[in-house]
């Protein structure tokens, strides 16, 4: 009995010890370590493989900034460096898939962090290459089975179509928070410059990113460890009673909503798709102030969110307008989210868009990359020049935006990367314009995660002319009259610039929202939740807008839209009714099963893009003593180890001596 007791008292004071233990690491560990904020790659998957980056723990890492090229191959040379293992600090213009090899090849880096362009100088901007492949999204594009199509970004690095097995961070000291960090950071640079990187105690980091999506989008989708990446699309027409068997001709006016680079939370894309997307709204807003309800034809504006990934909401809106749909109620594994839906299986929110014809499809316009940053002016592609040819000299006549035929020189590119080619891909003679700032090359920020400075005044005033001259071609296309009433709003263009940029919180966008202190919102699509799709800020607003400037007011104020009839919305509030709706937009190759709630692969071929779920991605810096040092901790910890069972064993042999017990 005495000996049970005995037991009992002995693992009481094991259990007290080991959370007394744990309680003072707890305790402890602000003392020792502290957490970055941090903005990681991460993994993402698509029908045959992953890319981006995965990588549970590598440990730590001496902090060593790499400043040159030179610097970089001394390191990978063994030149630089006594430690065992570095996190490696560098610029953005280093940021290759060649060095990040070569680095990994060493197998002296336990982690990456990349200095975006708040951290960087105009040579080293200038050194930049586009992170992208030398032929986005190709193998969803028009030309896919050409076999010598055109390759529009030939020194493109596709560094965001791999995977890598460091982890890597990127960080740009833009808000008070990043740039903190990057200050933290850069001393720790500092401390470690000054001990010439060998006399420690020294800055260190380690990393973790855990990803538990594996494989390919069927594998996970099946565990449940992904989601589709994926949006809302937006699409609006001043023509409130637009009818897909009315017999009239649509004119589409088209930009992509978001962009793509290494870094999704760093995500801006202010030349890749912002210019687009302001482009468009101040076409639209232009195009309010002058009557549109009698025209000839009919004005389509869309947004559409995921091209970067396999034209996504492209894509599907074509394929969506293209064929019957067959609205049901009937019974689905999941409720329909929304209220008043017109329909529960599937459930959508609205039927907009089986008001589109895709035979009806008249004439596309799209802007593409348009910040015309080095003012060079603008480009028109074609896909055949017979066909489209008249559409681009409409353009370049319609006013002093500079606009020329990319097809003058004698060679036919056809189209750049665009969702144009997913109407075309369903009906390839149809007139069609994709309006540009290069006229051969994407350029070095195509979806790059330095693409992100503010608009020049050159910049704004170029896209102000464009918009113009894109609203009287529209307007003389619909055979409007007195199309010199038609001027785009500079203003606009350089408020919305401000906003969508680098100041979501700005004075232009209270009209809009109740936001405050969002200085930079991310323009990745993020994933698409198909339980409950929901907007994200970028396409929340461009709903807004679009409803305000081509809707009517039905001349009754409002609060939220419960205070308004169930085919209205509450903008600015009034009351508008409007045709201006959201859009589902996720890889084609994908389907969602109604019947059974689950995402399946139908279609390797087209889109099939997935963002796993992970564990909160960790950054975390300490000081670290030399590995001799721990050498001789470890050694003292197996020591006291040994003492500690040594000690066991006395005190058992004493007890039972003590106690006589057999």
């Amino acid at each position: 009995m005495r000996f049970h007791l005995l037991v009992i008292v002995i693992v009481a004071l094991w259990t007290a010890t080991f959370t007394l233990a744990e309680d003072i690491a707890t305790k402890l560990y602000p003392y020792i370590y502290t957490n970055l904020n941090n903005w990681p790659c991460v993994r993402l998957l698509n029908a045959t493989s992953t890319i981006g980056c995965h990588v549970p723990s590598t440990g730590s890492g001496v902090v060593y900034h790499i400043k040159s090229q030179d610097d970089l191959d001394s390191f990978v040379n063994g030149d630089i460096g006594t430690s065992d293992a570095y996190s490696i600090v560098l610029g953005y213009d280093l940021f290759t898939r060649q060095n990040i090899h070569a680095l990994d090849s060493t197998g002296r880096v336990v982690g990456l962090v990349a200095l975006l362009r708040g951290a960087m100088d105009q040579a080293q901007l200038a050194n930049v290459k586009s992170p992208d492949s030398p032929c986005p999204n190709c193998q969803f594009g028009l030309y896919a089975q050409d076999e010598d199509a055109y390759v529009w970004n030939v020194d493109g690095q596709d560094l965001i179509g791999e995977s890598f097995s460091i982890p890597i961070f990127g960080l740009n000291p833009t808000s008070q928070s990043s740039k903190q960090i990057y200050s933290y950071v850069m001393d720790m640079v500092r401390y470690n410059e000054e001990r010439g990187y060998s006399h420690y105690p020294l800055q260190a980091m380690d990393f973790n990113i855990f990803m538990w999506a594996a494989v390919n989008s069927e594998t996970c989708l099946r565990r449940g460890w992904c989601e589709p990446v994926g949006g809302l699309s937006v699409f609006a027409s001043p023509s409130l009673n637009i009818q897909a068997d009315d017999g009239k001709p649509v004119v589409v006016l088209a930009a992509a909503m978001d962009s793509r680079s290494m870094f999704h939370d760093l995500t801006i894309g202010t030349n890749t798709d912002v210019s687009g997307v302001v482009a468009l709204l101040a076409v639209a807003e232009a195009l309010s102030r002058v009557p549109t309800t009698n025209l000839s034809k009919h004005i389509l504006y869309t947004l559409f969110a995921a091209e970067p990934w396999g034209f996504a909401g492209s894509q599907r809106f074509v394929q969506d307008i293209s064929h019957p749909f067959s609205c049901t109620n009937a019974s689905r594994a999941i409720k329909c989210p929304f209220s008043n839906a017109p329909c529960t299986n599937p459930c959508v929110r609205s039927l907009g868009f089986t008001k589109i014809n895709m035979d009806n499809i008249d004439a596309i316009i799209e802007f593409n990359s348009v910040a015309n940053a080095n003012g060079s002016g603008y480009w028109g592609h074609v896909d055949d020049t017979t066909v489209s040819g008249p559409l681009v000299d409409s353009l370049v006549q319609s006013g002093n935006a500079s606009i020329q035929p990319a097809y003058q020189d004698g060679t036919q590119r056809k189209l750049p990367p665009s969702s144009t080619m997913s109407f075309l891909a369903k009906k390839r003679d149809t007139r069609a314009v994709v309006i540009t700032d290069y006229q051969k090359q994407l350029g070095s920020l195509y979806n790059s995660d330095v693409d992100d400075a503010a608009a020049s005044n050159t910049s704004i005033q170029s896209i102000c002319q464009l918009a113009t001259a894109t609203a009287k071609t529209i307007y003389a296309d619909a055979q409007g009259n007195n199309t010199d009433a038609v001027a785009a709003n500079c203003t606009l263009v350089a408020s919305l610039m401000d906003c969508l940029v680098s100041n979501f919180s700005c004075p232009f966008m209270q009209n809009y929202f109740n936001v405050s202190g969002i200085s930079r919102v991310s323009h990745y699509t993020s994933v698409f939740n198909v339980r409950n799709p929901q907007p994200q800020l970028i396409p929340r607003f461009a709903f807004t807008f679009l409803a305000d400037v081509t809707g009517v007011d039905q001349q009754r104020s409002c609060q939220t839209i419960q205070d308004c009839d169930s085919d209205e919305y509450c903008v600015k509030q009034r009351c508008i009714k409007t045709f201006t709706a959201y859009h589902d937009a996720y890889g084609t190759g994908l389907q969602y099963d109604e019947g059974t709630g689950e995402i399946k692969v139908v279609d390797p071929t087209k889109g099939t893009w997935t963002e796993s779920t992970w564990n909160a991605p960790m950054l975390r810096v300490f000081l670290v003593t030399s590995r001799k040092h721990q050498i001789v901790e470890l050694v003292v910890g197996i020591l006291c180890t040994i003492a500690s069972m040594t000690a066991v064993l006395f005190g058992k042999r004493f007890f039972k001596k003590t106690f006589k017990i057999d």
